[in-house]
């Protein structure tokens, strides 16, 4: 190991002491003080040497240090002051960085903010109820004028009436509302009749005992003959009726609760045989069934009650869509029916008339009844011409 002579910074004796490319201390052999051979300091970015002299390599190996003296290999105390080495350390100065600019981005953020508070045009103020029923050039008061003085006699009235003075006049009149327990009880009555003949309905053990219980069934019936032939018949299993709520002049409409969540609703017409069920628009019944037009692609006008929605498929002959309006057109009268597209022209009545619809509806599905009929030597089965809107609504009334 090479031998450095120096001189000792603290008894400044000329001392022999053996250094290596990785020494940092030794303690002098003559007062045993720690002298440091190399150090940096970042503040300089000097680098100090402790009074190198001159480096020799002895023949000999040097002999042992005195007992009393230091050994190397114990850790030496870092000289220094131990916040100048902190502040120096990297990671704390790339924190320090860090942490100003954090600051600097909250503080533009409220700069930005109080700017904007500045900027904004203030509110109006709130007129309260009763400065806005006060007339021009008049002043509110404290306390608000009763409609009616606490020393008028009221006349008697009945349940549901009003009493009120009109304008200009002394008098108190009483009104009384349109319809009362009468019409109620009515009402209530047809809905109760409703109720239990759609409970008849839905049990019956097939359709020629449905069809005793459905409106206009001699025309009806063979169409359930055919109808049943291609589905399921017997009971339909339901769990309840909710919903029940006038139609019109004579119809009653139901929300029937099938077994599994699904719902379908039901309309009942009230007349002189009775309360009879709307088996067509229940059943969502057309002229034919809907998978035999598709497969044989009818191109004669046929009547169905479909749901209609907004759709946009341009293809084959419907691909101009700047002259042509799609709709999404929907059965229930087949479970799993297939959807097909509607067509017309954007400049027919009906267009207009099917625009309107669902633009009272929100742009969702509507029941509308069609005529429906395919091009000559159609490609495919699911793009057919809108050729009539019969109505709107499954109800033929």
């Amino acid at each position: 190991m090479p031998v450095t002579t120096l001189v000792c910074p603290h008894c400044e004796k000329t001392v022999e002491i053996q250094a290596s490319s990785v020494t940092r201390s030794r303690p002098c052999p003559e007062c045993g003080q720690v002298v440091m051979l190399q150090m940096a300091e970042k503040s300089t970015k000097t680098k100090r040497r402790a009074l190198l002299m001159g480096q020799n390599e002895p023949p000999t190996p040097v002999s042992l240090p005195r007992p009393e003296m230091t050994p190397s290999h114990e850790p030496q105390p870092l000289p220094g002051d131990a916040f100048d080495r902190m502040r120096m350390d990297p990671e704390i100065q790339q924190f320090r960085k860090r942490l100003l600019i954090g600051a600097g981005v909250v503080g533009l953020i409220v700069v930005a903010l109080v700017i904007l508070s500045i900027l904004r045009p203030p509110l109006p103020p709130k007129r309260s109820v009763a400065a806005a029923t006060v007339p021009s050039g008049e002043q509110p008061t404290a306390t608000s004028t009763p409609m009616i003085a606490p020393a008028d006699v009221l006349p008697p009235v009945t349940s549901g009436s009003l009493v009120f003075r009109p304008p200009g006049s002394s008098d108190l009149k009483t009104a009384t509302a349109s319809g009362g327990d009468g019409d109620s009880n009515a009402s209530l009555a047809r809905r109760a009749a409703g109720e239990e003949v759609l409970g008849r309905f839905l049990r019956a053990k097939d359709w020629r005992e449905r069809a005793l219980l459905v409106r206009d069934r001699l025309r009806v019936a063979p169409l359930m003959s055919i109808y049943y032939s291609k589905n399921a018949d017997g009971p339909m299993e339901f769990d309840s009726l909710v919903e029940a709520d006038e139609a019109g002049a004579g119809f009653t409409e139901h929300v029937v609760v099938f077994e599994g969540g699904g719902r379908r609703l039901a309309t009942v017409e009230h007349g002189p045989s009775g309360a009879l069920v709307d088996w067509e628009s229940f059943v969502g019944a057309g002229d034919m069934a809907w998978s035999d037009f598709l497969e044989a692609k009818t191109v004669a006008p046929t009547v169905f009650r479909v749901l209609v929605s907004p759709a946009g498929h341009f293809e084959n002959q419907f691909g101009n869509p700047s002259e042509l309006q799609c709709y999404s057109l929907r059965t229930i009268s087949e479970p799993g029916a297939k959807v097909i597209y509607g067509y017309a022209d954007k400049r027919s009545p009906l267009v207009k008339e099917l625009d309107f619809l669902l633009e009272q509806s929100g742009d969702a599905t509507v029941p509308v009844i069609l005529r429906l009929k395919f091009p000559p030597d159609a490609p495919v089965d699911f793009q057919v011409w809108i050729h009539q809107v019969v109505q709107s609504g499954w109800v033929a009334k």
